[in-house]
This record gives C-alpha cells, structure tokens and sequence, in this order.
C-alpha cells in the first residue's frame, strides 16, 4: 500500500481560542482546509500591525492511511510576503497550552527537508497525529500587507 495525500489531514487542537489557554489534544470534528482565508491566523488589525504582535496556533497532523507513514519531516516550504510577518515552527505535546508550552519552545524556520532545522515528526502509524505549533510574529510599524499567507510542507525522509 502507499501513503495516499488525500489522507493527511489537519486538524484544529481543542480550544481554538486565541490567548493562554489556546491549545489542548487534537479536535477531529474541526479539520484545517488548506486554500481557505485565516485557516490558521486571522488577519492582522491595524493596531496590532502598529504596535506588534505575536501569536501562537497549535495544529495537528493525522495520518489516515491504513499503513505508517515513516520518518515524517516539517518544515516551511513558503513564507509569508508581508516583510514584517515572520513564521517558525515547533513540535508540542497533544495536552500542552500556549501559556504551558508554547511560550518556552524553542522555534524554527526550517526553509527544506534538507535544512538543518527541519522538524523530526518521526513516524504515524494509523490515525497518530502530532502536535505542531505556529509562532506569528509581527513587528511594529510594518507595512500592511493583503492575502499574506505561509505553507508548511511534510514528507518522509
């Protein structure tokens, strides 16, 4: 059997909310589309573009194969266009929050599978799924951007 991209899905954890308690394990009844407008971050308002921001999103990878996927890698494989809008990434924990764990990850912007930064998501046997945080950072008095986006890549090594 092959792994088939039609069953890699992605997943929003349990609380969605924005802030400290943003996070918990994965929530199956809400699955990440790709293509769709603020699937991960919603858009960036004029004050926080004028004053900064940072923000944390926890996401989950499934795999719903029937076989294991072996030696998954993440990394970033297009970065957002807006100069000051930076993204990096982290692997989490299915319980961690933002205030427990994503505040004191160490994050990264791995730019290939071949980078030395490249995220180690090891392998998903049959519905096992991973935690992976998304750090937003937006730096003060940037220029506003529209449709800025970011696209995480996964594949086995």
């Amino acid at each position: 059997m092959a792994i088939l991209a039609a069953n890699i899905k992605f997943y929003q954890c349990t609380t969605w909310t924005e802030g400290d308690s943003h996070g918990g394990d994965i929530n199956l009844s809400n699955e990440i589309t790709t293509g769709v407008g603020n699937n991960i971050f919603d858009d960036v308002s004029d004050a926080e573009r004028v004053a900064g921001d940072t923000e944390y999103r926890k996401i989950f990878i499934r795999n719903e194969n029937a076989d294991t996927w072996a030696a998954v890698k993440a990394w970033i494989s297009s970065f957002t266009l807006a100069t000051n809008d930076e993204i990096s990434i982290a692997l989490g924990t299915p319980s961690g929050t933002q205030s427990g764990e994503a505040t004191g990850l160490t994050y990264y912007s791995p730019d290939s599978k071949g980078h030395a930064d490249v995220l180690s998501v090891g392998d998903l046997a049959q519905n096992a799924y991973k935690a992976i945080w998304i750090k937003r950072v937006v730096t003060a008095l940037g220029d506003g951007y529209t449709e800025n986006a970011f696209t995480l890549a996964f594949e086995s090594s």
